[in-house]
């Protein structure tokens, strides 16, 4: 029996039958966050994501309501991922340091996963320059930063080991320290990434990790 175009039509509509709300708002997030990385914010439209997603376009408005407010909703989802690996890779080590191992060990972790994860990290913050409402979101506090204060607690324990507070320039320095691996990993194949994370590694294990005043930590 030979279906209507009506059926056809219908079955296309909103999320795919057998998902829930959950599998459709994560397929959207990741076919949007590969696009914002490949494509930037201006390059990519909720209809593209939507059709990359498996779903009519108009999901993308019942779950977002916006291509502002999808590209939030992406950088929330990976800050989650990215606090996750850190608290992974903290409760993995039994030597008591934190920073920068932590760190690296994280956005090694997210790029293995998924290397639009650390594209992604590594293109925002020139999009919500470009973009004018994505800058009123993120520099109007519309927006919440948690992985700043979970690297603000990390840079506290690494700074004299038994968790005192340390100072925000640190914590700067690090949050530099991450975009500057992220953008390697956008720019660069996956053996030169590899290759740059293990020169990290071995240069924070020989010589302690570097200081923002030119000095080196043990």
């Amino acid at each position: 029996m030979m279906r209507s175009k009506g059926a056809v039509a219908s079955r296309r509509r909103g999320r795919p039958v057998n998902a829930s709300a959950d599998d459709t708002v994560a397929a959207v997030l990741n076919a949007a966050r590969r696009s914002f990385a490949a494509r930037g914010y201006a390059g990519t439209s909720n209809r593209e994501v939507a059709a990359a997603a498996g779903l009519a376009h108009t999901a993308i408005y019942n779950h977002f309501g916006s291509k502002a407010q999808l590209f939030t909703a992406v950088f929330v989802d990976v800050q989650e991922l990215l606090i996750a690996e850190l608290d992974r890779s903290a409760q993995a080590r039994d030597d008591g340091k934190a920073l920068p191992h932590v760190l690296v060990d994280a956005l090694d972790a997210l790029r293995d996963a998924d290397p639009s994860n650390v594209d992604f990290l590594a293109s925002m913050y020139v999009e919500v320059r470009r973009d004018p409402e994505l800058a009123e979101i993120f520099r109007g506090g519309i927006a919440t930063f948690p992985v700043v204060e979970r690297l603000r607690e990390l840079t506290d324990v690494g700074s004299d080991g038994n968790g005192g507070r340390g100072d925000d320039t640190d914590l700067w320095f690090w949050i530099a320290f991450a975009l500057g691996l992220a953008q390697i990993s956008a720019l660069a194949d996956a053996d030169t990434f590899a290759t740059t994370i293990d020169s990290f590694r071995r240069r924070f294990t020989d010589h302690g990790a570097p200081h923002p005043t030119g000095e080196t930590s043990t």
